[in-house]
């Protein structure tokens, strides 16, 4: 491991000491000051001290805390944060990189995989993409965020992942963070008796709308459904699986009663690919399927847009209703917006074809491509009002065509590597089936990407990386009977 924790010896103990005297000095100055910031200072030590000698759990609190954070639009000098989690992943990030470079260890073996090599081909396209971009500050804090949330998310989970009861601990206190924050949702939700309408901001402070909130959910109720009915593999006592089985009920129904066409749409897929995998379908053969679609469409595209325009259900406070107004492309404000700007980012994407207009600068730059036939009554050139509207489409307009074809290559590796290990017969049966619930979460949001682009948010990021760095680990490591982990 580059992150080894450090044991304690008996002469530390009068440093922790110190600090606990110190905290407590602070914490009573600041009561008589009325300077409360002081009393921050103890807990920023307490951080500091925790991810230095206990970086594992640290990490796994940082993946607790994630739901549970909240998203402050601007914290001085127009920046945005989340609180407390971002600090916590700088500081993970800060201690990563200096502990990685002291102990310069990698293992080079890990390029061999095609997921590993296009998450860091794509980092490399992305800071090429950044330094010729049109907005080069812009750029380079989108490229930082993409750092911190990698390394942290995806490289420093998949070191502490060479002891398999951190996998199961780390997707077991994203479950218990989440369930909090959707019961309470819920809770809210009920006294206004699930409108629609407050359906789509019930879920603040801790998400800032109905659709990342939905996105989140969505990464885990395969997580949960596994744990319920094969928990015994990962040694949970009857108890302990009701209540994931409950978890996974309440989930359910906060994506339900989010009202989120997309994330309703990317459960559907998420159980279509589940049947696929139960039929065996080889990967070679799902992207053959995939591209005959899209070469279909392509061909089809005036009559499949013929049909879509027959369609008036608008959006609606019963869910039948609200669920055939997805394909509502005449008179939907929400989906004509979305089409609005699709259009913005093809129309940028040939104007840039190679470098894009570079990361994070589509929001800035998107207002001039616009066509009036295209404007809607949601339409805005301040780019507020959500992004892209596509992780896809975002890439395109951002990075240009290597760095879409590099994220979609992420993308597929990280379902390539997912239908390896389900289909290893060698392999442990609860490899496998964690593999298969994973696999479903992450289909979820590559489905829900197509309509939103969420990546950039720390609480998305987790889940996306942090499922990628467990499907590496569950392929790369074989693993003793004591949980520890050597190299296949």
């Amino acid at each position: 491991m580059i992150f080894e924790p450090v044991i304690l010896e008996k002469k530390d103990y009068k440093y922790i000491y110190l600090a606990s005297v110190i905290g407590i000095g602070l914490g009573l100055l600041s009561s008589v000051l009325e300077l409360y910031v002081l009393a921050l200072i103890p807990l920023a030590i307490g951080m500091v001290f925790l991810c230095y000698y206990k970086p594992a759990f640290y990490a796994l609190l940082i993946c607790f805390m994630v739901p549970l954070s909240i998203f402050f639009d601007d914290v001085g000098g127009g920046f945005g944060l989340s609180l407390p989690t971002e600090p916590m992943i700088w500081l993970l990030f800060i201690m990563y990189l200096y502990k990685s470079l002291i102990n310069g260890k990698f293992d080079t073996r890990l390029m061999k995989m095609p997921l590993v090599a296009f998450i860091l081909i794509n980092l490399i396209w992305m800071t090429i993409s950044a330094f010729a971009s049109t907005m080069p500050f812009v750029s380079l804090k989108y490229l930082l965020a993409r750092f911190w949330f990698v390394t942290v998310f995806f490289f420093f989970l998949l070191n502490i992942f060479s002891n398999q009861t951190y996998i199961r601990r780390f997707l077991s206190y994203m479950l218990y963070g989440t369930f909090i924050v959707v019961a309470f949702t819920l809770f809210k939700h009920a006294g206004e008796g699930f409108s629609r309408g407050w359906g789509y901001a019930i879920m603040k402070p801790f998400f800032g709308d109905h659709t990342i909130y939905s996105a989140y959910i969505s990464f885990f109720v395969p997580v949960a459904i596994m744990f319920a009915a094969r928990g015994n593999w990962f040694k949970f006592s009857i108890l302990h699986r009701s209540v994931f089985a409950l978890i996974a009920l309440v989930l359910i129904v906060g994506i339900i009663f989010s009202y989120t066409r997309a994330s309703w749409i990317s459960l559907i897929a998420a159980f279509a690919f589940y049947q696929a995998m139960r039929f065996k379908v080889k990967f070679k053969h799902l992207m053959l399927v995939l591209s005959l679609v899209a070469f279909v469409g392509f061909i089809k595209q005036d009559q499949i847009l013929y049909s879509l325009e027959s369609n008036k259900q608008g959006s609606a406070d019963d869910l039948e209703s609200h669920a055939q107004s997805v394909s509502n492309i005449t008179t939907d404000p929400s989906n004509l917006e979305r089409m609005n700007r699709w259009h913005c980012a093809i129309l940028m994407f040939k104007e840039k074809p190679v470098f894009g207009f570079g990361p994070g600068t589509y929001t800035f730059q998107y207002a001039p491509f616009q066509r009036p036939e295209d404007l809607t009554l949601i339409s805005t050139n301040s780019g507020d009002l959500g992004n892209t509207h596509s992780e896809y489409f975002n890439a395109l307009s951002e990075m240009g065509l290597i760095g879409f074809i590099t994220w979609l290559g992420v993308f597929l590796a990280s379902v390539f590597t997912g239908m390896q290990i389900v289909y290893d017969e060698s392999k442990e049966p609860w490899k496998r089936s964690m593999a298969k619930a994973l696999l479903l979460g992450l289909i979820t949001y590559y489905v829900h990407a197509f309509l939103n682009n969420f990546s950039d948010f720390d609480k998305i990021a987790a889940p996306l990386w942090g499922f990628m760095a467990v499907l590496v680990a569950l392929k790369y490591y074989h693993y003793d009977e004591k949980g520890r982990a050597y190299p296949v």
